[in-house]
């Protein structure tokens, strides 16, 4: 039996949606702890970048298990037009 929504688009759309949830959540609490503490925290821009990405790993795992291949396939792309466009545009200062 095929789940409901087992869509590609279904799956592209949450893994664009989950990395920007997590990058605002990440950038907000990193400006939280920095006035907590009294001090200027910074994190690098391309790090916050790239653990949002990573966390596409929750959704991915969550259609593996319910066996929603479509919608898997959909995260899968969409994870990986996000980790191009994240090489491509903080891969120049990592090389050189």
């Amino acid at each position: 039996m095929v789940p409901k929504n087992d869509r590609l688009w279904v799956g592209l759309v949450v893994s664009l949606i989950i990395p920007a949830i997590a990058y605002f959540l990440l950038i907000q609490l990193q400006n939280m702890i920095g006035e907590g503490s009294g001090q200027d925290i910074s994190f690098e821009l391309r790090t916050v970048a790239l653990v949002a990405i990573c966390l596409n790993v929750m959704p991915l795992n969550f259609f593996r298990k319910t066996y929603r291949n479509q919608s898997l396939r959909g995260v899968a792309t969409g994870t990986m037009i996000l980790a191009m466009a994240w090489f491509f545009y903080f891969g120049r200062d990592l090389l050189g």
